[in-house]
């Protein structure tokens, strides 16, 4: 499963993609790149850009802010029209709660800017989650 990595408005990048990098071989998700957003506008084009040669991308960051800069903000109004298949939070007791959205064969994931708390939720609820529904398109 090929995938992306995108930072939006994270700090701990280098930190952050070394820790999700640790599952990717589990989960055989190959990395076709990384990038770096900084406004809800650049963040979308990413995103479109990404879902047309990824079945999966990664958001790491934006998650602290409630503003309407606000990953949680900008997604819901993103999704508003989209028809998902499946939306998922993903627990976290270290701080910032990860999502999952799955529309189709694609699936946007955004994870916390914390290394230690990626790991967690990538060796937990998410690592499941991916096996899952990779198993279920074959």
């Amino acid at each position: 499963m090929n995938c992306k990595i995108i930072f939006y408005t994270a700090h701990k990048t280098a930190f952050c993609e070394r820790a999700l990098k640790k599952s990717f071989s589990e989960l055989d998700l190959t990395q076709k790149d990384t990038a770096f957003a900084t406004d809800s506008i650049m963040l979308g084009n990413m995103l479109i850009e990404a879902f047309g040669i990824c079945d999966a991308v990664f958001v790491i960051g934006g998650l602290k802010t409630d503003d309407s800069a606000g990953i949680k903000n900008i997604f819901s109004k993103a999704m508003a029209n989209t028809k998902l298949d499946e939306y998922k939070k993903l627990k976290n007791n270290l701080g910032d709660d990860g999502y999952v959205f799955r529309s189709h064969k694609q699936l946007l994931i955004v994870l916390p800017d914390e290394p230690q708390q990626i790991e967690i939720i990538m060796q937990g609820p998410l690592c499941g989650y991916i096996k899952k529904t990779k198993n279920a398109r074959v």
